[in-house]
């Protein structure tokens, strides 16, 4: 029998009795949360996933970034670990040494990113399951060791059996303590984590988003993969593929027009936000920005081929006899 007596902050305590004896079930209930998840940390864990050794089931490792005021966590960097094994000595010994160090590797190369989690791809017997299992909880009571109580321990769960799956399945999750007490004023006794889901969202660079457009649209043949075009190339392709983008846009809002389907709210404001942010500008200041930065990239073009053949007459005169 229980009923919920008071919630303050962010604690629950329900009042729970059995005969005579009454106590609280005290449950602390994880922050607003939300994770921007950058594709090298996907690539990561997939590599570290497709390396492993064939008696291993997953495999687990660190994840870096930061934190920012609104309570947003990004995940930007991570560090593989060589087993999951914290509970039986010696394996939690290296387990703790070698995190230590490689903690204080990344520390040294980049101050701004600091362990926020930990990573862990399912097992091909849990294929297709996305749900945190009994061995992760001493591994986010580690981790949530290390990182301490000023920042949430995020835990990133991957589904690496890309095989099986059409999709690959990420989740993110944060713990809570479950405690019990007698009374308000005693101390707690904690039963266990309660983990809750996190919004999990695709966060990249301008660099990045090239990186994974340019993998995904291109396979690897027999003659190696497809190497990337030059500035102009870029160029080109960024212009070519904005006026697609503009064509089927106007397609789109002439069909609304003509009534052939029905308007949709949602992508009216996305177009009205895309609009708005085009900024007002006449078209001989627009195509004058434009030729100043064609310039300007045709002036690095130049001067990059220069210093390659400047470059390459050097190698030459110093192999000759």
């Amino acid at each position: 029998r229980g009923a919920v007596t008071s919630r303050k902050g962010c604690e629950l305590a329900i009042m729970v009795s059995s005969g005579s004896d009454v106590g609280f079930l005290q449950l602390s209930t994880a922050q607003s949360v939300s994770c921007q998840l950058h594709p090298v940390v996907m690539f990561q864990v997939l590599d570290h996933h497709t390396r492993r050794n064939a008696e291993e089931g997953r495999v687990v490792g660190a994840l870096l970034g930061s934190v920012g005021s609104d309570g947003t966590v990004s995940l930007k960097n991570a560090f593989p670990m060589n087993h999951d094994d914290v509970i039986h000595n010696p394996q939690a010994q290296e387990f703790n040494h070698f995190f230590n160090t490689m903690a204080d590797l990344h520390q040294r190369v980049n101050s701004r990113e600091q362990v926020v989690g930990w990573y862990t791809t399912a097992k091909s017997s849990d294929a297709g399951k996305d749900e945190v299992g009994e061995d992760d909880v001493a591994l986010h009571a580690f981790f949530e060791e290390k990182i301490g109580e000023k920042m949430p321990c995020i835990l990133l769960r991957v589904d690496g059996n890309i095989q099986k799956n059409p999709k690959m399945g990420i989740s993110a999750f944060v713990a809570s303590n479950m405690a019990l007490r007698q009374d308000k004023e005693s101390a707690q006794q904690v039963l266990g984590k309660c983990f809750t889901r996190v919004t999990c969202n695709i966060r990249s660079y301008e660099a990045e988003r090239i990186g994974v457009d340019f993998i995904t649209q291109n396979s690897i043949g027999e003659g190696g993969g497809e190497v990337l075009g030059s500035d102009l190339e870029k160029l080109e392709m960024s212009v070519v593929k904005l006026t697609a983008m503009l064509d089927k846009t106007i397609e789109y809002c002439d069909e609304v027009e003509k009534g052939k389907i029905k308007a949709d709210t949602q992508v009216g404001r996305e177009l009205m936000e895309a609009v708005t942010s085009v900024p007002d500008v006449s078209p001989a200041e627009f195509e004058a920005s434009l030729n100043k930065g064609l310039h300007d990239l045709l002036m690095v073009h130049y001067l990059g081929s220069l210093t390659q053949s400047q470059i390459c007459f050097w190698q030459r005169m110093q192999t000759m006899p």
